[in-house]
């Protein structure tokens, strides 16, 4: 089991060990790390009473589960359009001429399907994801399916969970049926103004922002969870505090992701460009810490050290994500993004008997995945990263180089040494020797060539950084009260009068009828749902 266990040299008599498959990681000198080698190469070998838990090392760790056999659906996701009403300036979906929309009859075989997939399950959980482009730029589309999928899990019993990612870009009252119909709601919203304009400019190039954080108020005091996600450049990388600090006191989101942009050719044509490493890193664990003062989450996915994965995205881990022509993938990505990074990614197609899914397909993008992770064999993210995206071929370029930092300075904070933490991320000597070795497994690792840069032992916390006056930033001021209006409550629909504090009980197909009323479409929109939900029944 010596292969599960990483040792971090931090300076020549100081190391982290960490073993993520058996819940260790732990700063021990560098002659306690050489008797847990040797203990781990010789089992006859006798472990101090005092370390007693290096005997666990020898016993295998829990890694995550290979899926092996039928499909076991992480979850299924819908991608209704690849269109979008926004022209981010890093987007490759921008570029798309012509926008198919999936069908309601696409949309009803493919939930049919999925319930197919979940009859009889122990504990099964309805789990809906939406992607795009803009799933709301298929408004209507997705307006069936959540109302569908909600009829057949009925059905079989089983709870639901309804999540999307989004761009916020639509009217308020899209907006308000948005945050009652849906549990999770992921928003892009890169920064202040001058961030997300440049970033994600709305349609023909205007101001985004003040309808994003519009969207942003309403989302924030509807029924939903609020994750917001931050795509972060060389522009807004040194803003991370004061973004964070912005977002706790204006929204107090459930999760804030902040994210360093990956170049690509359009990002590059836009004059936008990956951030520093040195400086993402430094910025990212100062948001970090303003936001556990406010019990928020912070999340950089490929440095997200609460759980072992066995890869890093829905890859291998038999997601169903069903593109707007039926495709079959665990992948949203666009099939010549897929070509171009040398894989095909689809695995099956919906029709009218329900998924038809490929078994040697299937278990191709698994073994896929399970190589794709192993030649990062080597990585102390090992657990946590998964050896990143598939299609993204470099290593030890700018995405290895932050999550190695990130991952280490969460680590040593998780453990108590924040000043050490704190003092990691100042010696950029350090972070480059960081990113040029190649294997940190037990026993491959030399304590050698690590120079003596941190010298202060000094156990404990770091006042989190205060983050700075963002400046004169004109930003729309907070809704007063919330509006009369509504709420989902299961099947049934709760009208509230929030003066006369009334509250009226809609069930059946009054409630239905009265959601697609208050969802923003049109009467011709709401007549084609409705009668595409109740096509069956006639």
């Amino acid at each position: 089991m010596i292969n599960d266990v990483w040792c971090v040299p931090l300076d020549p008599e100081t190391a982290l060990i960490y073993a993520p498959f058996h819940g260790i990681s732990t700063l021990v000198n560098r002659t306690m790390a050489e008797l847990i080698l040797c203990c781990l190469h010789d089992p006859a070998e006798p472990v101090p009473e005092e370390a007693a838990w290096i005997t666990s090392l020898r016993e295998p760790g829990l890694r995550p589960l290979r899926h092996h056999g039928t499909a076991d659906p992480l979850f299924l996701g819908l991608i209704p359009t690849r269109g979008c009403m926004m022209q981010c300036a890093y987007c490759d979906f921008v570029t798309l001429k012509n926008h198919p929309v999936m069908s309601f009859a696409r949309i009803r075989e493919t939930i049919d399907g999925y319930a197919e997939l979940l009859r009889g399950k122990a504990n099964a959980v309805w789990n809906m994801h939406f992607f795009g482009g803009e799933p709301f730029a298929a408004f209507k589309e997705v307006v069936f399916a959540v109302n569908y999928a909600r009829r057949k899990a009925a059905e079989l019993e089983i709870p639901t969970h309804f999540e999307v990612t989004t761009n916020g870009c639509y009217p308020a009252e899209k907006c308000r049926w948005i945050a009652e119909n849906f549990d999770t709601v992921v928003l892009s919203l890169d920064g202040f103004p001058e961030t997300q304009n440049l970033h994600r400019p709305g349609p023909k190039g205007t101001d985004s922002f003040p309808i994003v954080c519009r969207s942003a108020d309403i989302l924030s005091r509807g029924s939903c969870e609020l994750i917001i996600r931050s795509c972060v450049s060389a522009d807004n990388a040194d803003k991370l505090p004061e973004w964070a600090a912005f977002l706790a006191e204006r929204w107090a989101p459930e999760a804030v992701c902040l994210e360093p942009m990956i170049e690509s050719g359009l990002a590059e044509q836009n004059g936008l460009h990956s951030p520093d490493p040195f400086i993402f890193a430094q910025r990212w664990a100062s948001a970090q810490r303003i936001l556990k003062s406010e019990r928020i989450r912070l999340v950089y996915s490929s440095a997200d050290i609460s759980e072992a994965k066995n890869s890093l995205c829905p890859m291998g881990r038999d997601a169903l994500i069903i593109d707007p022509e039926g495709r079959i993938a665990d992948c949203w990505q666009l099939s010549e993004n897929q070509h171009a990074g040398g894989v095909d990614l689809c695995f099956g197609s919906v029709s009218g008997s329900g998924l038809d899914i490929d078994k040697d397909l299937l278990e191709q993008q698994r073994d896929l995945s399970e190589s794709n992770r192993e030649r990062c064999r080597g990585c102390f993210c090992y657990a946590h990263c998964a050896g990143g995206c598939v299609l993204n071929k470099e290593r030890g370029g700018v995405f290895c180089r932050l999550t190695r930092t990130v991952t280490l300075w969460l680590l040593l904070e998780r453990l108590g040494y924040g000043i050490r933490a704190d003092g990691l991320l100042k010696n950029k000597d350090f972070l480059d020797r960081l990113a040029e070795i190649p294997d940190f497994r037990l026993g491959e690792i030399s304590f050698s060539d690590i120079p003596d840069i941190l010298t202060d032992p000094a156990h404990g916390f770091d006042a989190p950084d205060l983050a700075r006056d963002p400046g004169s930033i004109s930003l729309p001021p907070l809704p007063s009260d919330p509006p009369r209006g509504w709420i989902r409550d299961g099947s049934r629909i709760l009208t509230v009068d929030i003066e006369k504090v009334f509250v009226k009980v809609l069930e059946g197909k009054d409630a239905l009828r009265f959601q697609l009323e208050n969802s923003g479409m049109n009467a011709a929109e709401i007549t084609a749902v409705w009668d595409a939900l109740f096509e069956e029944a006639d």
